[in-house]
């Protein structure tokens, strides 16, 4: 875990902004190391019963994701947290129940966008996870391993701050916000997002102090592995279809939807916007023990501004083993502004269901 570091940057700057930038490094956000766990699904330690829920959003349908970004994302970001804690007398309090609903609102905006059933608050981590956010605002600094001489430590706050995902100067939905960016330079493998997007996971608790105190939240994720959904096939962000540019970040990933063993470690990465190539790194390949192996990459000078014609992107993703096999994952991706209308219509079946392709040897 971590040694607690002191943090120089308070206030998270909010892709709400009015021009974002895909590609650029960004200073480094207020958030813990994410939490390392190696998961074998063959010995899962805690089986809650997977939910599975039909999809509740058609990415290629444009008015559906506007829909559900402008009645999902953006409302859950208006509810205010009514903290009752304190933090001179170390109380941790509590933050209004809708609050917490609106955490886990936007917990389900990302998953529902990727395609995976929407996740349920796990009640009984929630009060050592407002204690570990307690501890991170008093102290403002973040640590999974926080020690005893930390104001207001405890025991149950120590072991949910061991267990969750962390950040400060966020907290509740902006927190999830953060740990879907997840800029920064340590955060280069992704993984905060991998672990609210994994397909084993289904429950987290949740903790969030602020108002009178920096802005802090514990994400508790290790609340118990169930069994792998059948679908979708991929989980990538941005994913696959319309997506609200204020949610497109300079990190894009893939990760594959599978109980088999998966490298990314030879595989390579090629972007095109309407059949120009679009320079980009790849970040990294080979990172596990954050939910599912992922590749991660930046694309390089790409921006997105309120009122801009939608935008498509072709990724493909080659040589990936899987089983030691090669296959290749071709998608698209429609960067859009869920404010404007379009009346563009798309002949290869942007509307009717297109799911993109793949092949089972690189081309």
């Amino acid at each position: 875990m971590a040694e607690p570091r002191k943090l120089t940057l308070f206030t998270i700057i909010t892709m709400a902004s009015a021009v974002c930038l895909v590609g650029a490094a960004p200073a480094d956000e207020p958030l813990g190391d994410p939490v390392h766990q190696l998961v074998w699904e063959s010995q899962l330690w805690d089986r809650p019963e997977a939910k599975t829920r039909a999809v509740t959003v058609n990415n290629w349908n444009r008015n559906a994701v506007a829909a559900f970004f402008n009645t999902t994302y953006t409302p859950a970001l208006g509810v205010p947290m009514q903290w009752s804690g304190n933090v001179a007398t170390c109380d941790a309090g509590t933050t209004s129940q809708a609050y917490i609903d609106a955490t886990m609102q936007m917990i389900n905006y990302y998953r529902g966008m990727v395609g995976l059933a929407d996740a349920t608050n796990a009640v009984a981590y929630n009060a050592g996870a407002q204690q570990a956010a307690l501890m991170m605002s008093a102290n403002y600094a973040l640590s999974h391993n926080p020690p005893s001489s930390w104001t207001c430590w405890t025991s149950a706050g120590a072991a949910a701050a061991g267990a969750s995902n962390l950040a400060l100067g966020n907290a509740g939905p902006t927190a999830i916000n953060a740990y879907i960016r997840d800029s920064g330079s340590g955060n280069y493998f992704v993984g905060h997002r991998r672990w609210i997007l994994y397909p084993l996971l289904n429950q987290f608790g949740t903790g969030s102090v602020g108002e009178t105190t920096p802005n802090a939240n514990a994400l508790y994720v290790f609340t118990g592995f169930g069994a792998r959904p059948p679908a979708p096939d991929k989980i990538a962000w941005p994913p696959e279809g319309y997506v609200p540019y204020q949610t497109v970040y300079t990190r894009w990933s893939l990760a594959l939807n599978t109980s088999s063993s998966v490298s990314f470690a030879s595989a390579n990465v090629t972007m095109t916007e309407n059949g120009s190539p679009v320079s980009l790194s790849v970040v990294s390949r080979t990172n596990n023990g954050y939910g599912d192996n992922t590749i991660v990459w930046e694309p390089s000078g790409v921006y997105f501004s309120p009122g801009s014609p939608d935008r498509r992107f072709t990724v493909t993703v080659s040589n990936i083993l899987v089983n030691g096999s090669p296959q290749t994952r071709v998608y698209d991706v429609v960067v859009m502004d869920p404010a404007t209308v379009s009346d563009e219509i798309f002949s290869d079946g942007f509307e009717s269901g297109h799911t993109g392709a793949w092949s089972g040897a690189a081309p």
